[in-house]
């Protein structure tokens, strides 16, 4: 580092730092006046505004004069809102202006040229370039390649380059901390520096980090269908939002966060993401659960997220959930139409007040009438177009019967306002016609939702006949009154593939994270509902602890079932966890990326075993742990739900000391995907922990920590930690 460039270095983020300073403060005093005058302007508005109704002429122009000031306020209201998000970019940078630097030659005997990528872009006043944001196609040299000749494409053009210096720093604020230079992307020092720096009590915004390998997948636009699996700390989720950052910046013109959906393993995980985008200037999509997702389309109750976790935590599975996920039952209801067309005998009456309006054998005579098709679901919505055409007619025929028009003549004022919102001022045949089939339509409303929402059929005499079609068994909801998320998907299954098509939004991008963790037949659903959806999926095989799991070759099989071919991506590089932590997980990692697991960080300090007789050693040796993070909380993390709840009633009843408010207590369930400084382990007992299973729970558990892991057991220790004694 000579002392020359860092004085060159230096001098250019004073200048910028100013620069950015000078936008603030521009944009504040802008922001403050546009919204004096535009709390001015709309006090005056009825002073501009003069209302003349007195001809059709006059109605016109003040009906214009309106729509003008409509927009002018509508205009007011889009300049503040892009001054707001320019302002919230630009104090962003001032954090961190920016972490990179290319120099690139473009081949043309011109001069080298310096672009600097930051997380957003920045021009000044004089309309100069000053910060390149990270998606910006010239930023993908900067992530990509190593130096020498290269290329990058801007609508579809390929610009062939140079690439001539790289370099990577370290700024807080307006002070260069240091600088390197390297001759591929992102060196382990920059690296390794910003992820020990992470003290934020979320994920850790890596964009200054992103690797090449990551890089490929969240700039792949080509890939209808990406499966990532990847090893723990690798930086899965981060790199999925990285993704949504990058999808919503390089598709601004065609898509916005509404077109994104994320689905995420549990409600404590979408919390924990819930400040990545907003960081990066972007907001946030719908990110829900799978169990989230299937309750809002579903006509049940389905069983809260602790009941879900515990029951897909318990193995074995039963029998009627393995038929319910199977492959098989899944390809029996896309095929189960035969099995219905002929035998149309789940029909319900609609009822009003306890007296049948429309019988089942009126649906079954309109069922009878409707043209002949091979698929249920055709037979059953021709039914429904021939039944609201029906009931329209009975509404009409009824409203205008001598019963109905005299009922309307003889309603008082008050009866007219509740019914129709006004008075009937036209006594004319015609009108008290429309008003008796208002007042009809708002008596009967209960049976038009009911013509709408299918309540006609019998959903679950239909789901009962499929299902002991294929099983031979009568199907008995685990819970009275209530469905489990797999009872709950494959009713949904059957009533979009057989009844009527499940109406939800039409996402762009569906992202999906530990996709490990779903059932085939959650995902062929998903499939089913998303058609035209592109997918992001990522996951770890050595983390699927859950009865529910899939592997990753039979969900690309899903997919190539469905002529959606399959993008593979692997990390193998983990960035969490220190490096004797990184090598004590992989050691339960499956044989085939046991090997090919690479920690980044140093070594730091080796994984501890503590033996405790009883709870109240355990506690002491708890406040003893808590001694040695200087400070810092400690997590203890539980096989499952019920020594999570004993623990913390533990400690409750026998509190140490107000240090004990520094320990959180969460099973495992609900401690994948997030990352914790030090972390305990529950009872790692042999009585315990034996199975493979057990297995990927200790991958799981020890890899949720980033600087220490202290092993406790009870009794025997566990075979499985046969290697560290």
């Amino acid at each position: 580092m000579s002392k020359e460039e860092l004085q060159k270095e230096k001098a250019y983020l004073a200048v910028v730092y100013g620069e950015l300073l000078e936008t603030k403060s521009r944009l504040t005093e802008l922001l403050k006046q546009a919204k004096e005058e535009g709390t001015a302007a709309l006090s005056t508005i009825t002073e501009d505004i003069r209302l003349n109704f007195d001809s059709y002429s006059d109605n016109l122009d003040t009906f214009s004069m309106i729509e003008l000031k409509n927009r002018e306020i509508d205009q007011m209201n889009i300049r503040l809102q892009s001054a707001e998000n320019e302002l919230k970019r630009v104090e962003a940078l001032l954090k961190s202006p920016y972490f990179g630097k290319i120099s690139v030659d473009y081949l043309d005997e011109e001069p080298l040229e310096n672009f600097y990528i930051g997380i957003s872009g920045f021009t000044n006043d004089a309309e100069e370039s000053r910060i390149y944001d990270w998606r910006s196609p010239i930023s993908e040299l900067f992530y990509n390649n190593e130096l020498g000749d290269s290329s990058y494409s801007v609508n579809e053009r390929t610009i062939p380059v140079a690439i001539k210096g790289r370099r990577q720093f370290i700024i807080d604020r307006d002070q260069l901390i240091k600088y390197f230079d390297t001759s591929i992307a992102i060196q382990d020092d920059v690296l390794l520096e910003a992820l020990e720096n992470n003290s934020e009590g979320y994920m850790a915004d890596i964009t200054a980090t992103i690797q090449k390998e990551q890089n490929a997948i969240i700039r792949d636009t080509t890939s209808p269908v990406i499966l990532v699996n990847g090893i723990a700390g690798s930086g899965k989720t981060s790199t999925i939002m990285q993704r949504v950052a990058y999808l919503l910046y390089q598709l601004r013109q065609k898509i916005t966060s509404d077109n994104i959906l994320i689905l995420s393993p549990n409600n404590q995980f979408i919390d924990y993401v819930s400040k990545v985008l907003p960081a990066l200037g972007e907001k946030n999509p719908l990110n829900l659960t799978m169990l989230q997702f299937v309750q809002n389309y579903a006509a049940a109750e389905l069983e809260n997220e602790e009941e879900l976790f515990d029951r897909i935590s318990s193995h074995p599975v039963d029998a009627q959930t393995k038929q319910l996920r199977s492959q098989a039952f899944t390809n029996f209801v896309k095929n189960a139409d035969s099995l219905l067309l002929a035998q149309p005998d789940f029909f319900t009456e609609l009822s009003y007040r306890g007296k049948a309006v429309i019988s089942k054998e009126k649906l079954t005579e309109l069922y009878n009438e409707t043209p002949s098709y091979s698929k249920l679901i055709d037979k059953l919505q021709s039914v429904k177009k021939s039944l609201s055409s029906y009931w329209e007619r009975r509404l009409i025929k009824q409203a205008r019967s001598p019963k109905i028009q005299n009922q309307i003549l003889s309603l008082s004022e008050e009866l007219q306002k509740k019914y129709f919102g006004e008075l009937i001022s036209d006594d004319s045949e015609d009108s008290i016609f429309r008003y008796g089939k208002k007042l009809l339509q708002k008596k009967y409303a209960a049976i038009g939702r009911a013509i709408r929402q299918n309540r006609w059929i019998n959903k679950e005499q239909i789901f009962q006949t499929v299902y002991t079609s294929y099983s031979s068994e009568k199907f008995l909801p685990q819970h009275s009154g209530r469905l489990t998320l797999d009872e709950g998907t494959a009713f949904l299954l059957v009533e979009h593939l057989l009844i009527e098509k499940i109406d939800v939004p039409q996402m762009q991008f569906l992202l999906i994270d530990e996709v490990q963790d779903y059932t085939q037949v959650q995902l062929d659903l998903l499939i089913e509902l998303f058609p035209k959806t592109e997918f992001t999926m990522v996951g770890d095989e050595n983390q699927a602890i859950f009865n529910s799991t899939t592997p990753f070759e039979q969900i690309q099989e899903l997919f190539n079932a469905e002529n959606k071919a399959v993008q593979r991506y692997d990390l193998l590089s983990s960035y969490r966890s220190s490096g004797a932590i990184t090598k004590t997980f992989g050691q339960f990692a499956s044989e085939d990326t046991k090997m090919t697991i690479v920690p980044v960080r140093k070594d730091g300090q080796a994984p501890q075993l503590h033996s405790f007789k009883n709870q109240e050693e355990f506690l002491k040796l708890c406040k003893k742990l808590l001694e040695e993070t200087n400070g810092e909380d400690l997590t203890i993390i539980t096989k499952t739900e019920q020594e999570t709840e004993s623990l913390k009633a533990d400690f409750e009843n026998n509190s140490v000391d107000n240090d004990t408010e520094r320990i959180t207590i969460v099973p495992i369930s609900l401690s994948k995907g997030l990352e914790f400084d030090h972390v305990l382990i529950y009872d790692i007992s042999e009585e315990k922990y034996h199975s493979e299973r057990d297995k990927k729970i200790l991958y799981t558990a020890i890899s949720r920590a980033m600087q220490s892991v202290y092993l406790t057991y009870s009794g025997n220790l566990s075979k499985l930690l046969a290697f560290m004694q």
